[in-house]
């Protein structure tokens, strides 16, 4: 009690053998408590009666738990308190967990998935998504029996087909596919590069190197030099090199989601071994890309999903909210797979960088693309290692690198970082191992393409190659801008352009995906997009001023029907969106999703 009025400015020492103590420690303390003592002054009188009035009642207590305990051995007060601390232990983990959850997931979501775990619902839940299982299957045979592809095999043939028969059976299975003539693409995204010269040079070197493996670096050290140059090569694109900073290295994979994961997994382990983190978490966007979700659930990694601001960027405030003592890295995006919007990477870095905690840039679409946009000209914020405080990116080379699928780079500030992302095995009866990363075995042949791509487009076709679909985006986004009902979200950097329908033409009832139904009708492959509702289109090498021209012809019709007749439409994504929208239970989608997937890898 003494020590309360001494804080409060009084004058009375204490009585006592631990008078000398306490004097000795209020005058070490005096310089730190000298400022506080005005408002504890003031709040003293707010205190004490509150004090006062559960005095009694703490000493009642006290009187009470001793008369209880009067009896017991010292071991069995022992014992007491060791089980009353375990069992608060656990209780208080059982109430972290409950908030977390509560935290993670929202109340509605909590709720509707405890309403749904009930026995009697649970057990119509169930039964429900096994209708939907069969009716999903059913579609897939419906559309597998217009192929004119021969019936798929079950089984291992008992005598293998002759060469030409495999190649005309490939033949069949082809004319499924949708098809990609030079400009002509209709598809957001999915297929990058053009130039026949180019493709065919790619077929050739992946045909070169098809039976390489850079796992036995020296079986094949050609690929493994390679692999070698195009970091180096990306690293220099991205203010790493001779002319940023030399520190900067990396390793290829196989795409940018195990780059993000791997990137991820290298954060998470040198924040293990440099702060002594066991319960990690990472914070990213809402806008952040699936593969760190994906990441959060294979290397148990809290997840603290933050909203992206009225510009649909994430912003060094919301980061700064949201990071705890056991953040190991917070991802940024240049740009956002959604809406082509780059985060404000320098001012998180400054966030970041002040805490010590890693930032990871997302830069699997812009890579390829940013840095050579900026050099024609156009307003790109800062968002590589020419940033202090960036620690890790990921670019990939199968998308704007015009290199084949299946390669992709993730880059580090230094090789501190990296050497967390190798797995090395030192006990094993099979000799030492090392791995770089997830896979073991890799094709060279991809590590081959990605090198003779970037090679044989050099600086000055990646500039014209960027200059041609830079146009096209502000081709495409002054078209929207003239359909009556559309509005482009946010101001994308890049060719990612995405749009959502109007305040006023919502209210009137368009539905953007009843929109993108419409358009599938015409041969058009938009992505879907949620909260907010919205289509985008990722403008490729691909894609032609003639084929925009075409596509917001197409648009602004699509438009138009569904104002005119609501119910147009509604075949395709539009339900499942529409069911995603108002379902809190986000379990109910991903049952959709899931029985989906089932019906794919059935191959039917």
């Amino acid at each position: 009690m003494w020590g309360a009025a001494w804080l409060c400015g009084s004058d009375a020492p204490p009585a006592g053998p631990a008078a000398e103590l306490l004097r000795h420690l209020g005058e070490a303390v005096e310089p730190a408590v000298a400022p506080l003592r005005p408002v504890i002054g003031r709040l003293s009188p707010l205190v004490s009666p509150a004090l006062a009035a559960v005095a009694p009642a703490v000493r009642q207590a006290a009187a009470t738990t001793n008369a209880c305990l009067a009896g017991l051995e010292a071991w069995q007060l022992v014992l007491l308190t060791a089980l009353a601390t375990l069992l608060l232990g656990r209780l208080w983990r059982g109430l972290r967990r409950a908030l977390r959850t509560l935290q993670d997931k929202g109340v509605k979501q909590v709720v509707a998935g405890t309403l749904l775990d009930l026995p009697g619902v649970r057990s119509q839940v169930q039964r429900k998504q096994e209708e939907l299982r069969e009716t999903i299957r059913e579609d897939m045979r419906k559309k597998s029996a217009q192929s004119s592809a021969p019936a798929g095999l079950r089984q291992l043939p008992k005598k293998g087909a002759a060469s030409n028969d495999v190649k005309r059976q490939l033949l069949y299975k082809q004319n499924d596919d949708c098809r990609f003539a030079d400009g002509d693409s209709r598809v957001s995204g999915t297929v990058y590069m053009a130039g026949a010269v180019h493709k065919q040079l790619l077929n050739e070197a992946y045909q070169m190197f098809s039976i390489t493996n850079p796992m036995h670096a020296d079986v094949f050290p050609s690929v493994r030099k390679m692999e070698g140059e195009v970091v180096a090569m990306t690293a220099s694109m991205l203010g790493g090199g001779p002319a940023g900073d030399p520190g900067v290295c990396g390793s290829m994979t196989s795409g940018g989601t195990e780059s993000i994961l791997t990137a991820v997994k290298a954060s998470r382990d040198y924040m293990m071994a440099t702060r002594g983190i066991t319960e990690p978490d990472m914070v990213i966007a809402v806008s952040a890309h699936a593969a760190f979700i994906k990441a959060a659930e294979y290397f148990r990694i809290r997840l603290v999903r933050v909203p992206v601001g009225s510009d649909f960027r994430l912003s060094a405030s919301a980061v700064a909210r949201a990071i705890g003592p056991n953040t190991v890295l917070v991802a940024a995006s240049a740009p956002g797979f959604p809406h082509g919007l780059v985060d404000h990477v320098a001012d998180i870095a400054k966030v970041t960088r002040r805490r010590g905690i890693p930032l990871h840039v997302d830069c699997c679409l812009g890579g390829f693309v940013l840095p050579f946009a900026r050099q024609l000209g156009y307003p790109i914020p800062s968002f590589d290692f020419s940033v202090h405080g960036v620690t890790s990116i990921s670019v990939d080379t199968h998308k704007f690198g015009m290199a084949h699928k299946g390669t992709s780079v993730v880059l580090y500030r230094s090789p501190e970082i990296r050497k967390h992302q190798y797995t090395s095995i030192t006990d094993w009866t099979g000799g030492l191992y090392i791995s770089p990363g997830f896979a073991g075995s890799r094709s060279g042949a991809l590590i081959a393409t990605a090198w003779a791509s970037m090679a044989h487009l050099g600086e000055e076709g990646y500039l014209q190659i960027t200059d041609g679909m830079m146009k096209a985006a502000k081709q495409f986004i002054a078209g929207v801008q003239q359909i009556e009902g559309l509005e482009v979200v946010g101001a994308p950097e890049m060719t990612v352009v995405a749009f959502k329908a109007s305040r006023a033409a919502a209210k009137k009832g368009l539905d953007i995906y009843k929109v993108n139904d419409l358009l599938s009708k015409q041969g058009w492959h938009l992505n879907a997009l949620q909260r907010p509702a919205a289509l985008h289109i990722c403008i490729t090498a691909a894609h032609s001023a003639g084929i925009i021209e075409l596509l917001l012809r197409d648009l602004g019709e699509a438009v138009a029907a569904a104002l005119q007749d609501p119910s147009a439409g509604g075949e395709g994504t539009a339900p499942l969106y529409g069911m995603a929208a108002v379902v809190p239970d986000r379990r109910i989608v991903a049952q959709f999703l899931t029985a989906y997937q089932d019906a794919l890898l059935e191959g039917i």
